[in-house]
């Protein structure tokens, strides 16, 4: 396997890891009404936009 092909799949596995964490987290908190981990998940959610934004700024392969 190449380098470049997993290290797209591990910034996809954080992706998804982050964003299953975030959305988890932020439906626990909303139903306790605990503003700080509402907080602490929209932070989590912010990384794993962030992990998103790169994972679609990685240069493509030429289709030829």
């Amino acid at each position: 396997m190449s380098k470049k092909f997993t290290s797209t799949i591990l910034l996809f596995t954080v992706f998804i890891g982050f964003l299953w964490w975030g959305l988890a987290l932020l439906m626990s908190s909303l139903s306790v009404k605990d503003g700080e981990n509402i907080i602490y998940s929209l932070m989590i959610l912010g990384c794993s936009f962030a992990a998103l934004v790169a994972l679609l700024m990685l240069p493509r392969r030429n289709q030829s």
